[in-house]
């Protein structure tokens, strides 16, 4: 995604992060009041400090009130988690990028693509520009062999050619760059 379009994104973003910051609020306001009131009756009861019984009705208001509160602070909580880990597996990739450290980010790349050594090999090699020729001089093989390779690279990568891969791998690589 060019630069000027991931900026835009992110400005985009804003909006539904405040609403999502003031939602997250209420949402602990009602577990916050429904605790209260879950807890005041309970310890008023148990320490015999309620003069006159709080009607049934207003005590399944209550508990309903509590178990929505609960329930939603479960799902939230769970969603809050998720989020917070893209987040940080974002943050660490920025931090690997600026810092150079450009092997991790590729050996990550490449797990995910599920490429032998010898793929690893071959990938990296083209990435730093070398013909078929020189890749199998590097490596000892023949040109064939580091064809039949790079067509399984670019099966498992989703490339449909050399260019299409040295560049998927570098904007992939400087994608951790956020630019303000």
């Amino acid at each position: 995604m060019p630069a000027h379009r991931r900026a835009e994104s992110e400005e985009s973003k804003e909006p539904s992060r405040s609403f999502a910051l003031h939602f997250l609020y209420a949402l602990l306001a009602l577990q916050a009041m429904s605790a209260s009131f879950f807890l005041g009756e309970l310890w008023t009861e148990v320490l015999g400090l309620r003069t006159t019984p709080i009607p049934y009705a207003w005590q399944e208001v209550i508990q309903l009130l509590a178990s929505f509160a609960l329930v939603t602070g479960v799902v939230t909580t769970f969603a809050f988690i998720r989020r917070t880990q893209r987040d940080m597996a974002r943050l660490q990739r920025q931090i690997d990028v600026a810092s150079g450290n450009y092997a991790t980010q590729l050996r990550t790349l490449f797990d995910d693509w599920e490429l032998s050594q010898s793929e690893r090999d071959v990938t990296t090699y083209v990435m730093k520009g070398f013909s078929n020729a020189e890749v199998a001089e590097l490596r000892g093989t023949t040109t064939a062999t580091v064809k039949s390779q790079l067509n399984s690279i670019y099966r498992k990568s989703g490339c449909a050619n050399r260019q299409q891969l040295i560049s998927f791998l570098v904007e992939d690589l400087l994608s951790g760059l956020v630019v303000k």
